[in-house]
């Protein structure tokens, strides 16, 4: 047995040279990887305690109303109000904590209009509000009441495309109301701009209501995300211009449709505007011809169970 051994030793000795450099590689290839692997557990444990030490605790939404009054009351605002309180943090992935907070001016009423100060829209960055929104391309001196926001018609996060991605801030203010009950109602869209952590306005549009005027964010459908406004033709036969707005690459909103609508002024028919105009917007742009179920409007008049085409428009009864 030892004479076999032996025999067999300068074989096992060559094995033994190669099996032994082997280990030695092999062992310091254990070694960094075991060392590796504790670093990136080691990484894996300390960084979100690193990171919640480091990323700044949520300020209360009443602590964030009370820095807004506050700023506000040195601007010369009484009796502030908080009418309205949107955390935009969330819907919009902000890096920042952003909020939104529409505060009344409970004094410096309007003789004979208001009862109230007009109303002031911030755009909260952390502690740090900004109230400078415009809303009005300009404030006409013999009547600054009217292109001044008295009243919050919405605020609120919509969606330009579905399974809420893509979300908007949509705000719609009035100005003070006249004795006609005319107000000048300006409609508003904002994105968040993540790379610059900031809010832009993309859209902008001014219309009064006495003459079924409107801006209809379309929240659903075809055209989510577009905005459809009307406004009444200036000679006769009184219809509406129907324009219909959407996001370009910019993310600012543009025209991409205007034509003479056949919904006639105080026609009686109980829809809205651009619910009576639907078929024909559709159609235009592809979506909808003569057959086809009709569009359904989202808000339904009261007693409205049929609806069928007249002259050329949609129709309830």
């Amino acid at each position: 047995m030892r004479g076999t051994i032996f025999h067999q030793w300068p074989v096992f000795r060559n094995l033994d040279r190669h099996h032994l450099k082997s280990f030695a590689l092999n062992q310091r290839a254990f070694r960094f990887n075991a060392l590796s692997l504790f670093c990136a557990f080691l990484a894996a444990a300390i960084t979100p305690h690193f990171l919640s030490s480091e990323r700044p605790k949520a300020i209360p939404g009443e602590e964030v109303d009370r820095l807004v009054i506050t700023a506000l009351s040195h601007q010369g605002v009484t009796k502030p109000k908080v009418v309205s309180h949107i955390d935009l943090t969330g819907p919009f992935g902000t890096l920042t904590q952003w909020t939104f907070v529409a505060i009344q001016d409970g004094g410096h009423p309007i003789d004979d209009f208001e009862d109230h100060g007009p109303i002031l829209l911030c755009l909260v960055k952390a502690a740090s509000p900004d109230c400078t929104q415009q809303f009005y391309q300009q404030v006409r001196s013999e009547m600054p009441w009217f292109d001044t926001p008295y009243h919050l018609f919405a605020g609120s996060v919509v969606y330009a495309n579905q399974n809420k991605s893509s979300p908007l801030l949509f705000l719609k203010v009035c100005g003070a109301v006249s004795g006609d009950g005319d107000c000048g109602i300006a409609t508003s869209l904002y994105t968040y701009d993540k790379g610059n952590d900031r809010f832009i306005r993309v859209f902008l549009n001014l219309t009064g209501r006495n003459n079924n005027q409107a801006t209809r964010f379309v929240e659903s459908g075809p055209l989510q995300g577009c905005v459809i406004v009307d406004n009444l033709t200036e000679n006769a036969p009184y219809t509406y211009w129907i324009e219909v707005y959407r996001a370009e690459d910019s993310g600012q909103y543009g025209r991409i449709l205007r034509y003479r609508g056949r919904t006639g002024y105080s026609d009686g028919n109980p829809l809205a505007v651009a619910d009576s105009e639907m078929p024909e917007i559709l159609d235009r742009f592809g979506v909808w011809q003569p057959g086809d179920p009709l569009p359904v409007p989202a808000h339904l008049p009261q007693g409205c169970r049929i609806l069928f085409m007249r002259h050329d428009e949609e129709w309830c009864k």
